[in-house]
Order: C-alpha cells, then sequence, then structure tokens
C-alpha cells in the first residue's frame, strides 16, 4: 500500500502503474470516507496509462474531499497522462501542479489565507 499520512491534514499517494491504480484508489476512497478531514496529493510519477475506470476513481477521490473542503492536488504527470486528462475534460476540475513540494506550498498558502480571513 502506497497511501500514507504525510503530515497532519495531508494523505500522500503514489500510485501503482496499471492495473494496480483502482485498487489503490479504493483504498483511499475508504480512508477518506471515514477521515475526509485531509488534503490529499496524488504522485503519477510511475503511472504510463490510465483506463476509464481509474478515471472514475479520480473523480469519487475528488467528491469525498470536496465534501469535506479539501483539496487533491496531483503531481508528477506526464505530459502524456495530462493530455488524458484534457481530451476528458477533467483538467479543470483537478489540480496539477510539478512536484509533491509545490503541493506542499500550495496547501500551506491555501491555510494562511483562512487563517489571514
Amino acid at each position: 500500500m502506497s497511501v500514507c499520512k504525510y503530515s497532519q491534514g495531508v494523505i500522500f499517494v503514489e500510485l501503482p502503474p496499471e492495473p494496480d491504480i483502482r485498487a489503490e484508489l479504493d483504498n483511499l476512497t475508504e480512508i477518506l470516507g471515514g477521515d475526509a478531514d485531509n488534503d490529499v496529493i496524488i504522485d503519477f510519477d510511475k503511472v504510463d496509462i490510465m483506463t476509464s475506470l481509474t478515471l472514475s476513481g479520480f473523480l469519487k477521490v475528488r467528491e469525498i474531499a470536496a465534501k469535506a473542503g479539501r483539496r487533491v492536488i496531483f503531481v508528477n504527470v506526464s505530459s502524456i497522462t495530462r493530455d488524458i486528462f484534457t481530451v476528458t475534460c477533467f483538467d479543470g476540475i483537478f489540480e496539477f501542479v510539478d512536484d509533491k513540494d509545490q503541493a506542499l506550498e500550495a496547501l500551506a498558502a491555501n491555510q494562511c489565507e483562512q487563517t489571514t480571513r
């Protein structure tokens, strides 16, 4: 299992290559269903292809996180994989950054904005 609590309020997921992505997303969905008070960073470093079943898994993860007011950020997404999100028109509903550090910075900036309001 490559789903782990990275820091307080953040779950980090290192996706395996297909055909194992959906099982990992199902595991993440189960974790979030029990404790949705976490932002999620999903690392695509090992992903080269995706199925429609995988895409539906990402939508489920996003739905659970969004209901709790949390974010899902994708990192290390190859240009080919990013094109899949563009062609399916899912690129506008997910956040993409280059790496884990940028994702953590984005989450920290959001927390600072909420604190100063």
